[in-house]
């Protein structure tokens, strides 16, 4: 019996000095490491040299750099346990070009405080936090957003050239000062304006089909022009833009686009101003939105909309009830041709097709912390979800205790059998 003691105890011995051999010959790295952003820079080199880090966690007060991020993004798909915790204001940064000759660039940005946004030559404005959009006329190289510890940053899309705008109504005022108001802000008009059966006014181009290659946006004057231009759904099915202002909502050949019911006309009371934005001339069409149409209303006048929106298929189709705007640029006071101009030009802007950003690259950056969330996961909140490992020394002293330990009672049983 005490022969198999002894045995058992030797066995033990010899394993626990196997053991601690082992763990002398494994390189020291204690297998986790705890790092804080401000000392990734030291950090990041040492765990990627030392074989033995199997877990690293970051916490986080700051968003780290692009080049930071990839690293510990390639330390995780070579094995190591990245997590990361820290409460990181959400910072992200948009640009895009508004459709139109202006090109000008908008740039949305969302941000837990206020930030400086710039563009390669310097700071251009201050936005609040929260959303917040700009519209920049020109800028130089990539824009960005800055706080006192983070930034995001993305690229602008080259401006390209805007296509023609195509107008039809019936020939008046109204479309004699629409057509001027957009040449004035850059579009290049084609225009077709019914003066009689057989009798027409025609500008541009005449017989060109009406789709997207050659225009950005039609604009219909009343129900005539409807009733007249064929082709306006599948254009706008396409991509294109449509402008359905007065009357042209009623016409059965642009049913398919309207979501709205188009009401009698109604007039401003006796002596409106035709400056009076709330009428923009001194009559309109109030629009009734449907609940299942998917339109948004853009100008609300009392119970009724002035001016709603809605997507179809690929394209955008805008409603204006205002069907005497030329009144407002002609008696609205020194700034009301500007005025008309800019608010004209904004409507055809937002429906106009927008041609697809071919081979424009996408930055990460101009979303950081998203990327942190892509390539990192979310956040954990604890270094570990194993607990805290076993120190290392610690557990070289148990197995040379436990070597120590069981030779010496191997001994001490052989000495009291009388065995040498």
């Amino acid at each position: 019996m005490r022969s198999r003691a002894e045995l058992l105890l030797r066995l033990i011995g010899i394993a626990a000095i196997l053991a601690w051999v082992a763990l002398a010959l494994v390189p020291r790295g204690g297998g986790h490491a705890v790092g804080a952003v401000a000392s990734l820079g030291s950090d990041l080199p040492r765990w990627t040299r030392d074989p033995g880090v199997r877990t690293v966690h970051v916490q986080l007060d700051t968003l780290p750099d692009a080049a930071t991020a990839s690293w510990l993004a390639a330390l995780r798909r070579a094995g190591v346990a990245v997590t990361w915790e820290g409460d990181v204001a959400p910072l992200a940064v948009e640009t895009w070009r508004a459709a139109g000759p202006s090109g000008e660039v908008v740039v949305l940005a969302t941000a837990g405080g206020d930030v400086v946004l710039r563009d390669a030559l310097g700071a251009l404005d201050t936005l609040r936090g929260g959303e917040t959009s700009v519209r920049l006329a020109s800028v130089e190289g990539d824009i960005a957003i800055t706080t006192a510890t983070q930034s995001a940053r993305t690229g602008t899309a080259p401006a390209r050239a805007s296509k023609a705008v195509y107008v039809a109504g019936a020939a008046g005022w109204e479309g004699k000062f629409l057509v001027a108001a957009l040449e004035e802000a850059g579009w290049r008009v084609d225009a077709r304006l019914f003066v009689a059966p057989g009798k027409d006014v025609v500008q541009g181009r005449t017989g060109v089909a009406l789709d997207t290659a050659g225009y950005s946006a039609v604009i219909l004057l009343d129900s005539a022009a409807a009733e007249a231009v064929r082709g306006v759904e599948g254009f706008v099915r396409s991509g294109g833009g449509a402008v359905l202002a007065g009357t042209a909502s009623r016409g059965r050949r642009v049913a398919p686009l309207v979501a709205w019911r188009a009401g009698a006309r109604v007039v401003a009371p006796l002596g409106t101003m035709g400056g009076d934005t709330a009428w923009r001339g001194l009559s309109r069409v109030p629009l009734t939105l449907s609940s299942a149409g998917g339109a948004l209303p853009l100008e609300v006048r009392g119970s009724a909309a002035a001016v709603a929106a809605r997507r179809h298929h690929a394209g955008r189709v805008a409603a204006v009830g205002y069907d005497e705007t030329w009144r407002w640029r002609m008696t609205g006071g020194p700034s009301s041709v500007a005025e008309h101009r800019a608010w004209w030009a904004g409507i055809v802007s937002s429906v106009a097709a927008r041609p697809a950003a071919i081979g424009e690259e996408t930055r990460t950056g101009a979303a950081p912390v998203a990327a942190l969330h892509e390539i990192l996961g979310p956040p954990t909140g604890t270094a570990f979800s194993g607990g805290a490992p076993f120190p290392r020394d610690a557990l070289a002293n148990l197995l040379g205790l436990l070597a120590l330990a069981a030779l010496l009672g191997e001994w001490l049983l052989r000495r009291t059998r009388g065995a040498r």
